[in-house]
C-alpha cells in the first residue's frame, strides 16, 4: 500500500492510495486473475460507505490499483486504543457505527449491473481492520479482495475456507456456500467485541478458531458490559444466530434495527462524536520519537567509524592485535566518551554551537547519556586505552621521567580535532534532519 498524489491539468492534485501486488507474485496467473476481479467488482461501487475505486494499472511488471485515500484510522486501531486508555467503547458509538457498515454492505448486496441484474456480492472478509474511519466520522468498507459476486471471472473452489478465521460465520468454517447473511454474522461479531472489549472467537490456534467459530456459542454480552441495554443484546444475538433462518436476512434489516434502538437509547450520536476518538487514535500514533535518540544515534555511528581509525593506526604502527601500544589513539575516547562530558569541564561540541541551542533542550541527551547505552565496542576500546600493553612497562616508566614523553605528539591531536568535526557534523546532521521530519518546529 502506498499514499500518492495525482497530478492533472492547472495543478489539480488529488491525494489516491496505491494498492500495488508484489513483484514476486505478478507471476502467479491465479492470484492476478483475484486481484483483477477485485479491481473490477470495486470499480463498480460507488457509495459513501464503500472506498471507491479510481483506477487499475501495471507498471515495473507489478499490478496496482488507485483507491481513494482515507484519512483516518481502522476500527482495530481505534478499539485498542480506547482499551490502552483504560476506556470502554461507547454504546451508541458501536451501534452507531454497525449501522453505517449495514448501510454499505446493504448497497454492495443490492447492487445490479446496467440490465438489472443482481450482482450478489458478498464482502466474506468484514473484520475491523477492514473498516476505516476518517477523521471526520465517516465509515467506509475496504478490501473486496476475497468479495464473491456472480461477475467474478475467478470461481471459489468448493470447500475452501476464505477470511480472517474469527470473523467467518459458522457455514463458512464448515465449508458450504455463503450469502449475505455472512456479512451479518462478521458484523454481529465486530459490534459484540467493540460492547465487550474482547474477542468473541480468538483460540490459540487457527484450529481451535474455527472450531468456536462453527459451534458459535456466544456469551450473554449483558454480562460482561451492564452499560448494554437488552434491545441492543437482542439484535447482537439476532445478528449471531447460527442458524441462518433465525439470522438476520438482509444488511437492510440488520441496520434498521440498529437505527431504532438509537432512536430509543436516547444519547444523541454522530459523525462528530465519532470523528473524536478517531481523532484521538491518530494523536497517539503521530507520538514522536525523543528528540536524544537521534542524536545518539549519530553520535554511536560517529563512534564506531573512528574505532575502524583506531584499528588502522595500529596496524600501521606494526601492532596488528589493535592493542594501542602507541599514545597515538591514547586520549580520543577519553575526550569524546559522553559520561565523560561534564567531568571533561571543556565540550568542543558545546563550545562550537550556538547557546540557545542547550537552552531549548535539543541537545539534552548529550549530556544525560550513559556510557552504558553505548555498544560494549566503545567501552572496550576506552578500557583498553588506559591500560599499557603487555611488553610496554618500561615505555609507561620512562615516561615518567622524560616530561617530552608526557606530551600527546602532533597525531593525536589531528586525531582530537577528527574526531570533533565528526561529532559536530553528525550532531548538524541530525538536527537537520529533525528539522525537514518535522521534530523540530520550523
Amino acid at each position: 500500500m502506498f499514499r500518492a498524489e495525482s497530478e492533472g491539468l492547472q495543478g489539480f492534485r488529488k491525494q489516491v492510495a496505491i494498492k500495488r501486488v508484489l513483484p514476486h507474485l505478478s507471476e502467479k496467473k491465479k492470484f492476478i486473475s483475484m486481484f483483477l476481479d477485485e479491481a473490477r467488482l470495486s470499480a463498480q461501487l460507488s457509495h459513501s460507505n464503500c472506498v471507491q475505486v479510481f483506477d487499475i494499472g501495471v507498471g515495473d511488471n507489478a499490478f496496482f490499483i488507485v483507491m481513494e485515500f482515507v484519512d483516518g484510522a481502522n476500527l482495530k486501531s481505534i478499539a485498542e486504543s480506547l482499551k490502552k486508555q483504560g476506556k470502554d467503547f461507547p454504546v451508541a458509538s458501536a451501534a452507531w457505527i454497525a449501522q453505517e457498515i449495514s448501510k454499505g454492505l446493504t448497497y454492495a448486496h443490492e447492487l445490479t449491473d446496467s440490465n438489472g441484474t443482481p450482482l450478489r456480492i458478498v464482502h466474506r472478509d468484514m473484520s475491523p481492520p477492514n473498516v476505516l474511519i476518517t477523521k471526520f466520522g465517516e465509515v467506509k468498507i475496504v478490501d473486496f479482495g476475497l468479495a464473491k459476486a456472480s461477475s467474478q471471472l475467478e470461481k471459489s473452489e468448493p470447500g475452501i475456507i476464505k477470511g480472517k478465521f474469527s470473523y467467518l460465520s459458522p457455514e463458512a468454517a464448515m465449508g458450504h456456500d455463503v450469502d449475505a447473511r455472512a456479512d451479518i454474522f462478521a458484523v454481529g461479531i465486530i459490534l459484540w467485541e467493540l460492547l465487550a472489549g474482547q474477542r468473541l472467537f480468538l483460540g490459540d490456534t487457527d484450529f481451535q478458531t474455527v472450531k468456536r467459530v462453527q459451534a458459535a456459542q456466544i456469551p450473554p454480552i449483558s454480562e460482561i458490559n451492564h452499560k448494554v441495554p437488552p434491545e441492543l443484546e437482542r439484535i447482537v444475538n439476532k445478528a449471531l444466530t447460527k442458524d441462518l433462518l433465525r439470522r438476520y436476512a438482509t444488511a437492510r434489516d440488520l441496520g434498521q434495527d440498529l437505527v431504532r434502538f438509537l432512536f430509543s437509547f436516547g444519547q444523541p450520536i454522530s459523525d462528530y462524536d465519532i470523528a473524536q476518538i478517531v481523532q484521538g487514535t491518530m494523536r497517539e500514533k503521530r507520538v514522536k520519537t525523543p528528540q536524544g535518540s537521534i542524536i545518539d544515534k549519530l553520535i554511536e555511528e560517529a563512534l564506531f567509524e573512528f574505532t575502524s581509525l583506531k584499528e588502522d593506526g595500529a596496524e600501521e604502527h606494526g601492532n596488528l592485535s589493535g592493542t594501542p601500544s602507541t599514545p597515538l589513539v591514547a586520549d580520543w575516547t577519553h575526550e569524546i566518551t559522553i559520561s565523560n562530558v561534564k567531568r571533561a569541564g571543556y565540550d568542543p561540541v558545546r563550545a562550537s554551537l550556538p547557546p540557545e541551542i542547550f537552552e531549548q533542550g535539543n541537545l539534552s541527551a548529550l549530556e544525560d547519556t550513559d556510557s552504558s547505552r553505548f555498544p560494549a565496542k566503545v567501552g572496550e576500546a576506552a578500557s583498553r586505552s588506559k591500560q599499557p600493553a603487555k611488553g610496554a612497562d618500561k615505555g609507561a616508566s620512562d615516561s615518567k621521567s622524560n616530561p617530552r614523553s608526557s606530551k600527546t605528539p602532533p597525531a593525536a591531536g589531528m586525531t582530537g580535532v577528527i574526531v570533533g568535526l565528526l561529532v559536530l557534523l553528525a550532531v548538524a546532521a541530525g538536527l537537520v534532519g529533525a528539522w525537514f521530519t518535522g521534530l523540530l518546529p520550523h
